[in-house]
């Protein structure tokens, strides 16, 4: 009983004389086991983990690791992020880094009050679509075929097209819902964790026997390019009946990357019924609906891989604003016939990883100010060009004041 009555044994008890003093004892000891069997299965350890001295919390670390993990963070929620992305810094293993992506879910399961809103409540963005786990190899070359070559460095980040864009969102100041699938493993676990730790709503189906997506980028280093190597389990695909229409049309604004067709096409009509602005993220045509989603668009920004000349994509589907990105050299956009060509900012390029996808995220983010266009696509290059100042598609993102001063040293101002 020394540990269910929160550090006080029999004897500690401030024992008034007489028969008042056993009652104390008994009240105690009833409240605390009241508070025990209320507990779930899998709250049992960390109860009783909270409970020891320091002493024994240290035994406990060095024989239980991992449980030291889950049940110190719980101690420590507001130092998490810090945590997490100081170790993230360290050239640590892969076992150790998804391990502390696990326990990190495991606090926030604990504590789900921290990021999760009351259901279909209005939110700034909600986003539809891919999440990844990336394995970032950094290599010296890229390899010749039938050659070997050896990594300078490994890392593993999360991203996704529109997971990454929604964390943008947020890291900008928004408030974003993200609906979309992951496996029942690791990768799973890790993703989850990385979404809710930066403050989205998180609607994730876990699909049961189904892999989460991941990604093997080689990323040439010194110059910054990749090659993306990457797998999807058809499993994760969202099923359309399992989409509620206030869940997506419960916001200013919808975001798709039109890779689950039928849920993505249905969220765009929903949209498009409610008068919700859609922006689109795409890079294929995944099947025929592909064309009819983007006719229900109302901003459709693609890669240079996609299509050349945004006035095209204009005229076939009827957008009102059509956008090109080309990396380094820019973007081609066109608005009511007239074409814009912007210019990328010049910095010193260490990933290109989720490049697009950030700028998806900060062109969202300038259409919920009421920007003027050529302002939102001057933003957006800009949050784009900081992102790829680091390693992986999100730890780089900056906040709105970093962007800010960004801009400033370079001549420009965004309205408050």
């Amino acid at each position: 009983m020394r540990l269910v009555l929160r550090h006080k044994s029999v004897d500690e008890f401030d024992q008034p004389a007489g028969t008042d003093g056993t009652i104390v004892i008994l009240e105690e000891l009833h409240r605390g086991i009241q508070q025990f069997c209320r507990l779930d299965s899998h709250q049992i350890p960390v109860f009783f983990f909270e409970k020891l001295n320091s002493r024994m919390r240290q035994r406990f670390q060095r024989g239980a690791k991992p449980v030291f993990h889950a049940a110190g963070a719980i101690g420590n929620a507001s130092k998490l992020s810090m945590i997490a992305a100081e170790k993230c810094d360290d050239a640590i293993s892969l076992s150790e880094r998804i391990g502390l992506q696990y326990n990190r879910v495991a606090l926030m399961e604990r504590h789900i009050e921290i990021s999760t809103k009351p259901q279909n409540s209005t939110t700034d963005v909600v986003g539809l679509g891919l999440n990844a786990m990336d394995t970032i190899c950094v290599v010296p070359c890229f390899p010749e075929p039938n050659g070997k070559i050896h990594m300078r460095d490994v890392r593993v980040e999360p991203g996704g097209q529109v997971a990454t864009a929604l964390v943008a969102c947020a890291r900008l100041g928004l408030e974003a819902r993200y609906i979309g699938c992951i496996g029942a493993d690791d990768w799973g676990k890790a993703q989850l964790a990385s979404l809710r730790a930066e403050g989205l709503e998180v609607h994730l189906r876990e699909v049961e026997g189904a892999s989460s997506q991941i990604a093997i980028i080689l990323l040439e280093e010194g110059v910054g390019e990749r090659t993306i190597l990457w797998r999807r389990d058809p499993r994760l695909s969202y099923p359309v009946e399992q989409l509620r229409r206030e869940t997506i049309v419960n916001c200013r604004i919808l975001h798709l990357d039109g890779c689950d067709s039928a849920a993505a096409l249905q969220a765009a009509r929903w949209a498009h019924e409610a008068g919700v602005p859609v922006v689109v993220d795409i890079d294929e045509v995944y099947d025929d609906s592909t064309h009819e989603l983007l006719r229900l668009v109302d901003y459709l920004i693609a890669s240079s891989d996609f299509a050349e000349d945004p006035r095209e994509l204009a005229d076939r589907y009827g957008c009102p604003v059509v956008g090109i990105t080309q990396g380094a050299e820019g973007a081609l956009f066109v608005h009511r016939g007239q074409l814009m060509k912007s210019s990328a900012f010049r910095v010193s390029v260490l990933d290109t990883t989720g490049a697009g996808d950030v700028f998806h995220g900060a062109f969202i983010y300038g259409l919920l100010q009421n920007w003027a266009l050529e302002d939102v696509i001057r933003f957006s290059h800009a949050v784009a060009a900081m992102k790829c100042m680091h390693f992986g598609a999100r730890r780089g993102i900056p906040t709105l004041s970093e962007v800010r001063q960004f801009l400033i040293e370079r001549g420009y101002t965004i309205a408050p």
